[in-house]
């Protein structure tokens, strides 16, 4: 079994497919996939929703992943059923000093220079979610998209970052509209893989935390939550990036 660094979410709200909170709990973990055997799980089960789809080709390894990927600046969230990958979110960082190739969205939208050169900290961008095709209950699948990216949200606010980029279907952006208060910034182009249009939104903390009062209160997080996933991201970015996580819990 790989090694993946878990936090502590709340774990007590569950969203339904109407945005209406239920329940008393994931019946799932969601993980910082640190070791390369964590990572490999969350590019096959990637692989095994896009193959579903028909956004990549047949390849004999069973896999996605890309070059950025790769880069000291990016997190890969898992979510995990019986420590077997289920679901996960890929993170990029982009710090003030760092030029926006370390956003995958970039190349792809020319809007995110301006942003990029107008933000006051650290840039985020959540992308490449993708849920086990084998599950086919829209109630569980809209709880494990909610929650894997509230765990997004979380580490963004975790590393104070003053930007959020979300690369995602044009049918998914009013989730983000709605729920999170985003904007649409970027209009539908080809992010890879394949020739899908995704839009591009972008957010802040103060837009989303107008929406908490309201109806959100499934991405209200609490300060020990912060707490918890700064010393999960930790080991993950301090050691390339300690100005990113400056003021994490034993750094």
């Amino acid at each position: 079994m790989s090694n993946p660094i878990a936090f502590r979410p709340l774990q007590k709200r569950r969203v339904s497919p109407a945005g209406v909170v239920t329940g008393a709990g994931f019946p799932f973990q969601i993980r910082v996939a640190t070791s390369e055997a964590a990572r490999q799980d969350a590019f096959a089960l990637r692989y095994r929703a896009y193959r579903s789809l028909g956004y990549v080709e047949e390849n004999a390894d069973a896999t996605f992943a890309d070059n950025n990927d790769a880069l000291d600046s990016t997190v890969i969230f898992g979510a995990y059923q019986d420590d077997v990958c289920i679901g996960t979110l890929r993170v990029s960082f982009s710090l003030a000093h760092q030029d926006h190739a370390t956003l995958p969205c970039a190349p792809y939208y020319p809007e995110v220079t301006e942003l990029k050169g107008s933000a006051f900290g650290p840039i985020v961008e959540m992308s490449r979610l993708a849920i086990d095709p084998s599950f086919t209950s829209t109630s569980f699948r809209t709880t494990l998209f909610a929650a894997l990216v509230r765990a997004g949200f979380l580490a963004a606010q975790a590393a104070e970052v003053s930007t959020i980029l979300i690369a995602t279907k044009p049918e998914f952006s009013r989730f983000y509209q709605y729920m999170l208060g985003f904007k649409v910034v970027g209009q539908p182009a080809a992010y890879p893989p394949g020739d899908h249009r995704i839009v591009l939104l972008a957010g802040s903390f103060s837009q989303a935390e107008l929406r908490q009062s309201a109806q959100n209160a499934f991405f209200k997080i609490t300060a020990d939550e912060i707490v918890s996933m700064k010393a999960a991201l930790g080991p993950v970015l301090a050691p390339r990036l300690p100005e990113l996580l400056k003021t994490a819990a034993g750094i």
